[in-house]
């Protein structure tokens, strides 16, 4: 039921990006690849893309007045730099990095 729900919401409004692949934390690195892929591949002339959580807050006017003043490369990437933070090897965390 759940798959016809979304199958019909693609062809309605065609916005739905799906990996082969279950949506859980531990899978982020997969989906951000896949937005990435899609991008490079549906978007190759976009002069940037902006990949937000639902709980981040965007700075639009910051954002808007950086981009209008910078001329970035392509490669450019922003984001946040934990520095000296070990991995958390406690797998009932969600941030939870295995050892091997």
């Amino acid at each position: 039921e759940e798959h016809q729900a979304l199958r019909a919401e693609s062809q309605r409004h065609r916005d739905l990006l799906q990996g082969a692949f279950a949506d859980t934390y531990a899978n982020l690195t997969l989906k951000t690849l896949l937005l990435l892929r899609w991008a490079a591949t549906r978007c190759p002339q976009a002069p940037f893309l902006l990949k937000a959580d639902d709980d981040v807050f965007v700075n639009l006017p910051a954002l808007t007045n950086y981009l209008a003043a910078t001329h970035p490369p392509p490669t450019l990437y922003f984001g946040r730099i934990h520095w000296w933070v070990k991995p958390n090897r406690d797998p009932q965390n969600r941030h939870h990095v295995p050892a091997a």
